[in-house]
């Protein structure tokens, strides 16, 4: 049985320049994401109730782009990009990765995700152009 974890005094904001995975007692943090060659970020499992974190593009991808990735379990839910209609989405359990699109993201684009046991959910996100966040 997977126990709940909130974020609590492991909150706080870091930044990200390089590849990253992440722990458990990362839940609740704000990682800004500021490279010039971009990288991988790795989640733990999402087998931790309530784990959660946001991650913001400070620097936009230039050269490559920035990825999110789950272990395990999918990434569920959706980003609003660009105009109203213009929506990444993820509803088949299939998708495992979150991408922050080279050429597209722009600094202040941001995704929140939080773990239900067994997946991760998309809980807010924003980009400012169409395909500048991409879930795959």
């Amino acid at each position: 049985m997977a126990r709940p974890y909130l974020g609590g005094s492991s909150a706080g904001v870091k930044e990200l320049t390089a590849a990253s995975t992440l722990a458990i007692a990362d839940s609740g943090k704000v990682f800004m994401l500021n490279s010039s060659s971009e990288f991988a970020t790795t989640l733990p499992a999402p087998s931790n109730i309530g784990w959660e974190a946001t991650f913001i593009v400070k620097g936009a991808p230039s050269g490559a782009s920035y990825t999110v990735v789950t272990p395990s379990g999918a990434i569920l839910g959706s980003v609003s990009a660009g105009a109203a209609d213009d929506v990444a989405d993820s509803s088949d359990g299939s998708d495992t990765i979150i991408t922050f699109v080279d050429g597209s993201a722009v600094a202040g684009d941001y995704v929140k995700l939080v773990a239900d046991g067994t997946n991760y959910y998309i809980v807010g996100g924003l980009g400012k152009v169409a395909a500048g966040i991409t879930i795959s």
